[in-house]
C-alpha cells in the first residue's frame, strides 16, 4: 500500500487562482476542475 502525499501549491500560485475567480464571468468549479483542485481545497 503506498501513501499519497499533498500536493502543495506555492503563494504565487495561490494568488493567481483568486485572481482568475475574481475574473467576470469565471465560476470557482470551472477554475478549480480546469487547474484539477479538489472541490475541499477551493
Amino acid at each position: 500500500m503506498s501513501v499519497q502525499q499533498r500536493r502543495q501549491y506555492d503563494p504565487e500560485f495561490k494568488r493567481h487562482v483568486v485572481l482568475i475567480t475574481e475574473e467576470p464571468g469565471r465560476s470557482v468549479p470551472e477554475v478549480r476542475e480546469n487547474l484539477g483542485i479538489s472541490v475541499d481545497l477551493l
